[in-house]
């Protein structure tokens, strides 16, 4: 026997699933930055990133940023289909 949601669970529940993604969100970019980071800074005699760094970085965070949205690509149509 299914027992239905009231409004205010319902509302509770979406309020905890958007607080989760955003707290996952967050996880991933501090994720994503530290990857990139050690990946990618080795000058530390100075403050700036010099060109190659630079470069490096970028092309980090867009493989990871393709990545991502990839996988959530896979999701959303693994979702639609159940």
């Amino acid at each position: 026997m299914e027992r239905k949601l009231s409004k205010k669970e319902e509302e509770k529940i979406v309020q905890e699933l958007n607080k989760m993604q955003m707290l996952e969100m967050v996880d991933t970019s501090v994720n994503l930055t530290n990857k990139c980071f050690q990946a990618c800074a080795t000058n530390f005699r100075i403050r700036t990133l010099d060109d190659d760094e630079q470069l490096c970085v970028y092309k980090c965070v867009e493989k990871n940023t393709n990545f991502l949205s990839a996988i959530n690509s896979h999701f959303v149509k693994l979702s639609g289909d159940a």
